[in-house]
C-alpha cells in the first residue's frame, strides 16, 4: 500500500508543474471570458447582465455561420490536400541523399519561419490582377479565360487564402513526417526491400501504419492552428471584401474589438474554444486508437 501510495505521489509531484502552468495560462484565462460571454460588456465595464442572449444572437447572425463555413473550407483543403502532400515530401525526402535531404530540409521549412506578413505579402503580388505572377503566367499559356481577381472575387478569395496558408505550412508538417519516418527501425525497411517491395509497398505496409501517433500529433496541431487563422487573412484581405474571406477567429476579433460589442465576442470565444476541444478529441478517438511499438 504504501508503494502505491509513493508511486501515485510520485506521478502528481512530476505532473503538477505543467499542470499548475496549463491552469495558468488555458484555465484561468478562460473564466473572465465564460463570465463576459453572459454579459453586454464594452470592454471596460459590465453594461447589463444578459444571460444566454449573446449566444442566441451570435447563432442567428449571418455573418458567424459565414466564419464558420470560411473555416471548415480552409480545415478541408488543410487536411485533405496539405497534409497528404506533406506526408509525400517526407516520403521521398526519406529516400535521398544525405546532401539532398539537408538542402530540402532547409528548403522546406523557409516558408514556415518567414513573418505572416512577409507571406501574405507575397502572395498578395503573386494574386494581383494586373501584374501579379498568377494571371501573367495563365495568360502567356493562352488561359486568359481562368485569370480572375483571387483576393475580390466571391467563391475564390478564401480558396486564394487556403492556399497561401497550406503552402506556408506544408515543409513543416512534412519535417515532423520526416522525423516520425526517421524513428521507424531501418531493419523494418531492409528486409522488405530483400522481399522486393518498393516504394509503394513500403509506404502503405510499414512507414504510414507506423506513423499513427506522428499523424495523430500533426493533425492536431494543423487542425487547431487552422482553426485559428487570423493573420494572414489580417494582411492579405483584412476579411473582406465585406466579410467574404472572415474566419471565426477574424469574426471574434472583429466584434470583440472593432465594434466594442465585447460580450459578443467572448461568446464567440467560447464557440470557438469548444469548437477546438470537440476536433481534438474526436481525432484521438478515431486517429491511433491502438498504440504501436517498435
Amino acid at each position: 500500500m504504501n508503494k502505491y501510495f509513493r508511486s501515485r505521489l510520485a506521478i502528481f509531484i512530476f505532473a503538477f508543474p505543467a499542470l499548475a502552468l496549463f491552469t495558468t495560462f488555458v484555465i484561468y484565462p478562460l473564466i473572465p471570458q465564460i463570465i463576459i460571454s453572459f454579459q453586454k460588456h464594452d470592454g471596460y465595464a459590465m453594461q447589463a447582465w444578459v444571460g444566454l442572449s449573446n449566444y442566441i444572437e451570435t447563432f442567428k447572425s449571418s455573418s458567424f455561420w459565414l466564419a464558420q463555413k470560411n473555416t471548415l473550407i480552409i480545415l478541408a483543403l488543410q487536411t485533405f490536400i496539405g497534409l497528404p502532400i506533406s506526408l509525400l515530401l517526407a516520403l521521398v525526402l526519406d529516400r535521398q541523399s544525405e546532401g539532398i535531404k539537408r538542402f530540402f530540409k532547409a528548403a522546406i521549412l523557409f516558408p514556415a519561419i518567414l513573418s505572416v506578413t512577409v507571406i501574405g505579402q507575397m502572395w498578395i503580388a503573386i494574386y494581383e490582377p494586373q501584374w501579379g505572377a498568377l494571371n501573367s503566367i495563365l495568360n502567356s499559356i493562352g488561359l486568359e479565360n481562368l485569370t480572375r481577381s483571387w483576393l475580390s472575387e466571391k467563391g475564390i478569395v478564401i480558396y486564394s487564402i487556403a492556399f497561401a496558408f497550406t503552402y506556408q505550412y506544408i515543409g513543416l508538417n512534412a519535417l515532423f513526417f520526416y522525423s516520425g519516418i526517421r524513428s521507424i527501425p531501418r531493419s523494418y525497411f531492409e528486409a522488405a526491400y530483400i522481399d522486393g517491395a518498393g516504394f509503394f509497398q513500403t509506404s502503405f505496409k510499414i512507414t504510414i501504419p507506423l506513423l499513427q501517433e506522428v499523424i495523430k500529433y500533426v493533425l492536431v496541431l494543423s487542425s487547431l492552428g487552422t482553426l485559428g487563422l487570423y493573420a494572414l487573412i489580417r494582411v492579405m484581405t483584412a476579411g473582406g471584401p465585406g466579410k467574404l474571406s472572415r474566419t471565426i477567429v477574424y469574426e471574434m476579433f472583429n466584434t470583440a474589438f472593432s465594434k466594442s460589442q465585447f460580450g459578443l465576442g467572448s461568446a464567440i470565444a467560447v464557440i470557438f474554444v469548444i469548437q477546438c476541444i470537440f476536433i481534438s478529441l474526436i481525432i484521438s478517438r478515431y486517429v491511433a486508437r491502438e498504440k504501436i511499438e517498435y
